[in-house]
């Protein structure tokens, strides 16, 4: 009876739906200027004008000491991952450069941008939190290409179903976003590379005083945003796991039949 019970709860493991491995797959780390990756874009939108900030070190989000929203886009080739690949895991991981007043922990949504945009190389002014004058092409609050094409909604388009939420703190800390969402939305880009508009970073405080913060940028000198990607080629599944089950099924099955035809003591 031990020995079946043994044998009952090892195949349940390996038949519960879970996700596979990831040593039996491919990590993929992507960083701007890190083993020649240039595929990063990110920028701010600054609710007051029509200034943009592609090129500056930093990206913002929340709102300022004049009442003034940010919000922060941001987007990752994604070509190194083959069509057909099944995405395991996903994580977003950014450094806070300056926090607004100082203050400690803000909660921060990413959000699926739903159109494409410009990032520009504009550098913003007084160290880029009020970003500079947008060349043409760039993304605004207004304009997801400034000159050209305007967003349906000031402030960006995105998917008002959030992917993610993670917890930003003080200058130098670090925030990592991570989950089922972010699976979802880089599946999909995979699947679907034309549709990859990145994610808008919003505050969950948005609109309250000096609650804004920074965070290094692919145009950073250091500390750029990472994007860490669990996945399994196409074609790729768990070896054996099929014939492990069959296995031990047919050794329980074994078991339980040698157990009835032993004899019993009288």
């Amino acid at each position: 009876m031990k020995y079946f019970r043994a044998c009952m709860l090892v195949i349940l493991m390996l038949t519960v739906p879970s996700a596979p491995a990831v040593a039996l797959g491919e990590s993929l780390v992507l960083v701007q200027g890190t083993d020649g990756y240039t595929g990063f874009e990110d920028t701010s939108l600054f609710s007051e004008n029509v200034n943009s900030g592609g090129g500056t070190d930093g990206i913002f989000s929340g709102t300022n000491g004049q009442f003034h929203n940010r919000r922060a886009l941001i987007r990752a080739d994604l070509s190194g991952i083959a069509p057909g690949s099944t995405i395991l895991s996903v994580s977003l991981t950014l450094t806070v450069m300056m926090s607004g007043n100082n203050n400690g922990d803000l909660d921060y949504t990413l959000h699926r941008v739903t159109g494409d945009w410009g990032e520009g190389s504009v550098v913003g002014l007084s160290e880029g939190g009020f970003g500079a004058p947008a060349d043409p092409g760039d993304a605004t609050w207004q304009s997801a290409f400034h000159g050209t094409t305007l967003w349906n909604t000031a402030g960006g388009d995105y998917s008002p179903v959030i992917s993610g939420t993670a917890t930003a703190g003080t200058a130098g800390s670090v925030v990592t976003w991570s989950g089922t969402g972010l699976r979802n939305d880089v599946q999909e880009w995979v699947d679907n590379p034309g549709g990859n508009f990145g994610w808008i970073i919003r505050s969950t405080q948005e609109g309250e005083f000096k609650l804004v913060k920074k965070f290094h940028s692919s145009e950073a000198f250091s500390d750029r945003p990472v994007l860490t990607i669990e996945y399994l080629p196409p074609g790729v599944s768990l070896p054996f796991r099929g014939a492990i089950v069959v296995a031990l099924a047919l050794g329980v099955a074994g078991a339980m039949l040698l157990a009835r035809r032993r004899p019993q003591p009288e």
